[in-house]
Order: structure tokens, then sequence, then C-alpha cells
């Protein structure tokens, strides 16, 4: 079992914010909520449009959280408009019940720039350098990147390229060829991928995206790939999703989405199903109803342990249906 990273200073806990939500923020206030001295989940605003429900619903997240820092985060912006932020923020936070622990502001989040204590006697301090922190080792370790800032977050979910009409052609006959060993097939094979952190060609997501649009029990059981890695998971169906159109698309970013909430990844899961609805708008007959569900549940703070428990299910089915092994879910994917 990896032990448990320890946090020692206020410098290390800012540090240790872009890993946490997988870029580096900026005209930020972030809230790091906590459950004794154990992270219980951290959510981000932009600065200056930060209302009461987003606050409330951050609360909500995690029934055992304890208390909150407020950080800050503004380049170019007056210490008084500083000072006024951090005060309305943690007035919302008192409102909804909750224990602010302390606030702290600083300009930007890289080594050697200075924090300031916002509640105290405005004390400061340096921050190291985010790369060389244990938290941030852990995620490099783990596969997982750091985006620079939101809009490179973001660009993860354009399209990049497409599928050719030979490639769905060909996932056509497949399928017809095939038949109910069609779905069998490609669940084996996106197992493979993640297993093996392989990244997936055209043909494979000419594929995939019929699968997921013609086979709801398929969708399913493919969110059962979460148990293997739901990190690589993430990006492989991000780097599926890229080479779709339409409801291909949408369903593809929808399952990454997912793979990213369940990677405790919320602005991620954020930027993908932000990419699926736009893609969704311009196609009215896409089937959004596991992307409304999914942006109710992170709209409202729903704990992504709780949504793991649909990768469980998956699993189940993938063996039950379709004949596929995946590694037997246990803890908080059952």
């Amino acid at each position: 079992m990896t032990e448990p990273i320890k946090i020692d200073n206020t410098g290390e806990m800012i540090a240790a914010i872009p890993a946490m939500l997988g870029f580096v923020p900026s005209q930020s206030v972030v809230l790091v909520f906590l459950a004794g001295n154990r992270l219980s989940h951290i959510a981000r605003m932009d600065f200056g449009e930060m209302d009461h429900p987003l606050v409330s619903a951050a609360i909500r997240r995690s029934n055992d959280t304890e208390g909150v820092y407020v950080i800050v985060v503004a380049e170019s912006r007056t210490f008084h408009e500083v000072l006024d932020e951090s005060e309305r923020v943690i007035a919302m936070l008192l409102g909804s019940g909750a224990d602010v622990w302390g606030s702290f502001y600083t300009p930007s989040i890289r080594g050697g720039e200075t924090w300031t204590d916002m509640r105290g006697l405005f004390e400061t301090g340096t921050i190291p350098d985010p790369a060389t922190t244990e938290v941030g080792a852990a995620t490099v370790l783990n596969g997982r990147t750091i985006a620079r800032d939101r809009s490179e977050l973001t660009a993860r979910y354009r399209r990049k390229d497409s599928v050719t009409v030979t490639d769905r052609r060909r996932a056509r006959a497949a399928k017809e060829t095939m038949g109910e060993e069609f779905a069998s097939s490609i669940i084996r094979e996106l197992a493979k991928l993640v297993s093996t952190r392989t990244t997936p060609d055209s043909a494979l997501a000419a594929r995939v995206g019929l699968l997921l649009t013609t086979d709801i029990h398929a969708r399913d059981a493919i969110l059962g790939l979460a148990v293997i890695d739901p990190n690589v998971a993430s990006e492989t169906m991000e780097a599926i999703a890229s080479k779709l159109r339409t409801r291909e698309r949408v369903a593809a970013l929808t399952v990454a989405g997912f793979f990213a909430y369940v990677n405790f990844q919320g602005p991620a899961a954020g930027s993908a199903f932000t990419a699926a609805r736009q893609e969704a708008t311009q196609h009215p007959l896409c089937d959004t109803r596991m992307l409304g569900l999914l942006e109710q549940a992170l709209t409202a703070g729903l704990h992504p342990t709780m949504i793991r428990k649909l990768a469980g299910t998956g699993v189940r089915i993938a063996r039950e249906k379709f004949r596929v092994e995946l590694p037997a879910p246990s803890g908080d994917w059952t």
C-alpha cells in the first residue's frame, strides 16, 4: 500500500495544488478541505466569480470535512482586491457552516514565489518548486500530467483528427459479421490498451464510437475499465474522442469524463463534460442522458467514491454479458 504523503507547511500545501487539480491555477480561489490532517477534497473557482451555490456544493462533497483553507492565486491584483476577495469567500464559507482554518495569497504557484497569510499578521513564506515536492513526484510516478494552465487542460478534449470513411465502413462491416462477439472483442481490446498504456488508432476509435452509440450495455461495461487504471482509461478514451464526431464524440467524451471523475480529477472531468455538451448542442439528436447525470453529480459535489460504484457494475456486466474478465473491484469500486 502506498504510504500517505505528509505536507508539513503552508508553502508545501500551496505547491501541491497543481498536482491535486491537474493544472496550474491562476486568477483563482482554491479551497482545500481537510478531515483532521487528511485531505478531503479541493475546489477551484475564478477570482471574483465565486457564488454561494458553488461554495455550498464544495462543502457538501464530503461529510467528514472539518476545516478549509482558502488560497487566493491572483497576479496583477491589488492587495486591497485580494483582501476583499478573501474576506468575501470566508464569509460565504462561514455562512455555509464551514470552519475556516486559514487564508493565504500568492501571485502565482511556482518555485520561489511568496505566500502571505491573510488572516494573521500577514506573515510570509516561500513556495517550493511544485515539481520537486513529494506530491508532484508521486503524480509523475503515477503517470499523470499537470497542465500548465486551465486552457491546456481544456485543449486535451478538442478534436484533433478524424476517423476516415473507410474506418467507419470497416467498423460497420465488423459489427455485422461478428454479431454479439463485436462488443466483447472491443472491450477486450480496450482492456489490453489500458493495461499496456497503448495509444488507440483510428480504426479502433471508429469501432468504439459505433459500439458506444449502439449498445448501452457495452458502454456500461466499458466503464469497468476504470478498475484497471482510471488515469490511463481516461487518456485512452480522450484519444478516441479526439478522432470522433457528433454523437460518437459525445459518448466518448462522456466516458472519458467519467474516468477522470472517478480518478479524483474534477477539473478534467468538467472539461470533458463541457466539450461533450458543446458537441451535443450542435447535434440535438445525441443521447445525453448519462452526460446530464454526471454533470449534475459533479455540480452537486457528489464524491468520486460514490461514482466509482458504476465502474464496479461495469466489471460485472463485462463478465456476465460479454464474457470479458476485468480485475475484480474492491473497496469503493463496489
